[in-house]
Order: C-alpha cells, then sequence, then structure tokens
C-alpha cells in the first residue's frame, strides 16, 4: 500500500512538474532548471514504487544509445579538456536526454498531452505580448532585455530569450502547433478566432526577429504540413498573410537580400570551414565532446571563439560520425512515426509537434539551438511528446 501511495503521488507530481517546466521554459532559465530537477526527483521515486521501464524499448531509443556511447567514446580524444567533456556529458546532455524519458514517462494519456500543447501555447500568448512590448519600448517588461542591432540598424525582437534566433525557433514550434489546430477543423468558432488572433501575433513577432534561418525553417514546417494534410487551399490565407506582412514590415525585404550579398554570410562560412578542419582531423571520434570553442582557435583566427552554427557539424567536429549517424537516425525514426500515427489517426496535434520539430531541426542548420539551455530543452520536451502521443491510440509500429 505504500509502495502504491507513493507511485500516485510521484506520478502526480512528475506531471505537475512537466507542466511547470513547460510554462517557464521562455520565461526563466532558472525555474526551468528547478522544474527539471523536481521531475528528476519524481521519475527516481516513481520508478522506486514500481520500476516499469518498459516505454524505453523503441527503435529510436536504440540509436540514442549509440549517440550517448559515441559520446563517451569521443572522450578518448578530449586531452586535458577532459574534464570539461565529462561535466558537459552529465550535466548538460544527460539532463536533457533525461527530460526526454521524464516526459515519456509522465504522459501516459492523450489527455494530459493536450494540456502540456495548451500550456505551451497559452505561455506564447505571454511571450507574444511581452515581445511586442520590446519592439515599442526597447526592453521586455519579463528579462528586461533590450533589442538586438543587426547589420543595418535593423532592430530585432528577442523576447525574455537572450538571442532573436532562439526566440524564433521557439516561435517555430508554437506556430506549428497553432497551424495544425487551425486546419483540423474545429467546431469551436471562439477558440477558433483566438488562435487566428494568436497566430497573426506571432508570425508578426517571427518576423520582427529577422532570423533568417528561422523563416526557412518554418517555411519548411509549413510546406510539410500541408503536404501531409492534403489541405493545400487553406495554405493560401497563410501564404497571403506571410507576404503582406513581410511587404509591409521594415526591414524584412532587406534583410531577406542581405543573405545573397558577399558578406550576408561570410563569418558563417569561415565558422564551417573550421568545423570541417577539425572533422578531417577526427572524423569517427571528433575531438572530445564539447571541446570546439577550445579548439576553434587552432583553425582560424579571422573570428572570436563561437560555437559552428550548424548543429551537426559541432556534433560531427566533437563526437565524430557515428555519434551524429545515432542522432539523425534517432530523429528521423521519432518522427517518421509520428508520421505514420498522423495518417492512421488524423490528429492534428500530433502533425503540428511533428512539423515544429522539422522546422526546428532545419534552423540548427544554420545555427546551434541544441546548444542553447532553453532551446534543448523545449527540443526534447517536444521529442517526449511526440512519443508518448504515438503511443496512444492505435498501435504503431516500432
Amino acid at each position: 500500500m505504500k509502495k502504491d501511495k507513493l507511485f500516485a503521488v510521484s506520478s502526480r507530481l512528475l506531471e505537475y512538474s512537466l507542466y511547470g517546466l513547460l510554462f517557464f521554459i521562455p520565461i526563466s532559465k532558472a525555474w526551468s532548471e528547478t522544474f527539471a530537477g523536481f521531475l528528476l526527483l519524481f521519475f527516481i521515486l516513481k520508478k522506486i514504487a514500481r520500476p516499469d521501464f518498459s516505454f524505453l524499448k523503441t527503435r529510436a531509443n536504440a540509436f540514442l544509445l549509440i549517440f550517448i556511447l559515441f559520446c563517451l567514446l569521443s572522450m578518448f580524444n578530449s586531452g586535458p579538456f577532459l574534464l570539461k567533456s565529462l561535466r558537459i556529458f552529465f550535466l548538460k546532455w544527460m539532463k536533457y536526454i533525461g527530460i526526454y524519458l521524464f516526459v515519456q514517462d509522465a504522459l501516459r494519456d492523450h489527455k494530459r498531452i493536450k494540456r502540456c500543447v495548451g500550456i505551451l501555447c497559452a505561455a506564447a500568448v505571454l511571450i507574444g505580448i511581452d515581445a511586442c512590448f520590446q519592439r515599442l519600448s526597447g526592453m521586455d517588461f519579463l528579462r528586461e532585455r533590450k533589442l538586438m542591432t543587426l547589420v543595418n540598424s535593423v532592430p530585432a525582437i528577442t523576447g525574455p530569450f537572450n538571442h532573436y534566433n532562439d526566440f524564433a525557433s521557439y516561435l517555430v514550434v508554437i506556430l506549428s502547433l497553432l497551424a495544425a489546430l487551425l486546419i483540423s477543423g474545429m467546431k469551436n468558432k471562439a477558440l477558433w478566432l483566438f488562435l487566428v488572433a494568436h497566430s497573426m501575433l506571432l508570425t508578426t513577432c517571427l518576423f520582427m526577429t529577422f532570423s533568417r534561418g528561422a523563416w526557412l525553417g518554418f517555411f519548411i514546417a509549413m510546406l510539410l504540413m500541408f503536404y501531409l494534410s492534403g489541405k493545400f487551399r487553406k495554405a493560401i490565407p497563410w501564404i497571403a498573410a506571410a507576404f503582406l506582412l513581410a511587404y509591409f514590415l521594415p526591414g524584412v525585404k532587406e534583410r531577406v537580400l542581405f543573405s545573397f550579398q558577399e558578406q550576408g554570410d561570410a563569418d558563417r562560412l569561415i565558422v564551417w570551414g573550421a568545423a570541417l578542419r577539425m572533422i578531417s582531423e577526427h572524423p569517427f571520434l571528433g575531438k572530445g565532446l564539447g571541446t570546439f570553442m577550445d579548439h576553434f582557435g587552432n583553425y582560424t583566427r579571422n573570428l572570436y571563439i563561437q560555437y559552428a552554427h550548424n548543429c551537426y557539424l559541432q556534433i560531427w567536429a566533437e563526437t565524430g560520425i557515428f555519434s551524429l549517424a545515432g542522432f539523425l537516425m534517432f530523429t528521423g525514426i521519432s518522427l517518421l512515426r509520428g508520421v505514420k500515427a498522423f495518417f492512421l489517426r488524423r490528429d492534428f496535434m500530433l502533425l503540428g509537434i511533428v512539423c515544429g520539430l522539422c522546422g526546428f531541426l532545419a534552423h540548427s542548420f544554420f545555427d546551434t539551438q541544441l546548444y542553447s539551455l532553453q532551446m534543448s530543452f523545449l527540443f526534447w520536451v517536444m521529442m517526449g511528446l511526440l512519443t508518448a502521443l504515438t503511443r496512444t491510440g492505435p498501435v504503431v509500429s516500432k
């Protein structure tokens, strides 16, 4: 009886901790870390009461294990940075992967998953208002962050995030969820109108981030959504609204044209070149987990030390090709299962998660969202939601 009570209490607290994490991801790193700690605590207590790990037995998780294994093996090349590699492995990557597992364990029915999506979308209302306030006043009211000034003095909004690219990635994920709900054919007109207004607010914010990688990611997400759903006619208003916003919002046209200028991505190409030179030296095990910035100065002296501006190149440079292949297979299989589940059930919430993750991963080709605390939390939570949602309803082959 004591174990049954412990299981019931820890399960409920695990669920509530997840709700707290979902709400605070865009608002506070400290509170996100706190709720992540609660997730770990209540997950352990739940497994003490009832040690059931059957949810881990999926093909996708087998490739995730390969990714983890080669992250560890890469440390043979870490040299003097071994302690740093170990710290990053346990305090970053394993924490994020743990959240992915905790989310799956906390969400065993469709009702809880729907509640999670509702919390994500509700928090985004506050974030959208905060970002618009920042654009008008020069500083957001949640974290008191200032606008970022880009090339040609273009002011980019960040909302409560440190960087406009992080905010833009967050918007791609949330907007994909909203778009999927809007085309689902819901009968509640009041809710539908609210979602339309919400989508317009966040779409405006996405443009005002001036994040070209996120714009491309969102375009890919929407293209995939309307292709998978077969609702091409419903794409016309979205496309028209996007073009109108792009036309009337100052700076958008100039930002797009900047991509085709000689200096547009010169620094990014230099960084990619440095990453490729690292890869050519240690293609199989990499230079060591978390050591990219430590070695960066040895491969180019034209820039200050920074991340690779490409998640996949950075994973490859640090941990090798087998690690990267494991990560790509893990995400690919998970997304494919989500698509199959959507075709079986026509669950548009599932479609929104799949397309949002695809947009996020596309943007990650141009930046390092998986190395940002808030974006890593968001990615692994969404992967957990995706896996949990494919498990509900009709059985989908693993």
